[in-house]
């Protein structure tokens, strides 16, 4: 079992304020894997209900609850009313908490943001939300499955207090083959990481695939990582797998590094879109509200 160092977390500071998730409520992630449970999603199919949108002749069978009278009295024929079924969607929300998140806390921060605002949508549109950290660090580390924002501050209490943890290395795959174990009929994977995983991506993506799954991939990197500032002589070590190389950065070296980013970034844009999945490449800088939502809705990735 992986054991939790003394990576950083929040500390239980608030992650997101009263005013900010009212002004999310009304947003959702999109996808077409709504389940049969009733939520607050629109569905395509039609039924007789209460919320009228349309008429149309009484079939044997209908409940009589839904007739309009009024139009049986002014078409001397009846009528049901019309409503659109609303549906809910079962989403996991698997949150990278690994080492190198804890290397840059900015990004560490972001993905806990994220997660509670994603999360929080969710729970508002009355999904059955699930968050699930990696690389596992035991059963008490996820949170769900759950719907409501009743269950928001729970949601939040327990982001909050989610440090990073100390392993050798973090795979992807395990937990996105536990999450396609617990949702045979699929649902909405968001994956929330650094993508700094052991190489096992593609293979991860095969587990929760189209059309059964909608996945969205949230690459979240630190700007020193997209433009990095350092030079001269360095040891670096990869705190995903503890080795240690000595550089001499200098011009020529920060162009290859970013020759070789661009090359990895092209590659993971690649895999997702070969999955029929999405992918959005987010600077830890970026502020939530102002920069985040607005680059997700015009991504048609939130909608709402």
């Amino acid at each position: 079992m992986v054991r939790a160092d003394e990576g950083p977390s929040t500390g239980g500071a608030v992650l997101l304020d009263d005013d900010l998730l009212r002004r999310i409520e009304r947003l959702s992630l999109r996808t077409r894997r709504s389940g049969a449970r009733v939520g607050n999603r629109p569905g395509a199919r039609r039924t007789p209900a209460a919320d009228f949108i349309d008429h149309r002749p009484y079939s044997p069978g209908d409940d009589r609850r839904h007739i309009d009278w009024p139009a049986v009295a002014r078409h001397d024929e009846v009528f049901v009313k019309v409503g659109r079924v609303t549906h809910a969607a079962d989403v996991y929300i698997v949150l990278d908490i690994s080492r190198s998140m804890a290397e840059l806390p900015g990004k560490h921060r972001m993905s806990l943001e994220l997660a509670a605002a994603l999360g929080w949508m969710s729970l508002a549109a009355g999904d059955r939300t699930t968050v699930v950290p990696f690389p596992a660090i035991g059963a008490s580390a996820s949170w769900g499955p759950a719907s409501g924002t009743g269950r928001g501050a729970d949601l939040l209490a327990h982001l909050s207090q989610l440090a990073t943890v100390s392993a050798s290395a973090s795979h992807l795959e395990p937990v996105v083959s536990d999450v396609a174990a617990r949702a045979p009929a699929g649902g909405l994977l968001v994956v929330v990481s650094d993508l700094w995983v052991a190489d096992d991506f593609d293979v991860a993506l095969a587990r929760v695939p189209s059309p059964r799954w909608d996945v969205l991939v949230l690459h979240v990197l630190d700007t020193d990582e997209l433009e990095p500032t350092v030079s001269g002589a360095l040891e670096v070590v990869d705190c995903e797998t503890d080795e240690a190389v000595t550089l001499v950065v200098d011009d020529a070296a920060i162009a290859e590094y970013r020759v070789e980013l661009n090359r990895r970034l092209d590659r993971l844009r690649s895999l997702v879109g070969a999955r029929g999945a999405s992918y959005a490449l987010l600077p830890s800088d970026w502020p939530l509200e102002r920069a985040v939502i607005p680059y997700l809705q015009r991504r048609a990735l939130l909608v709402g």
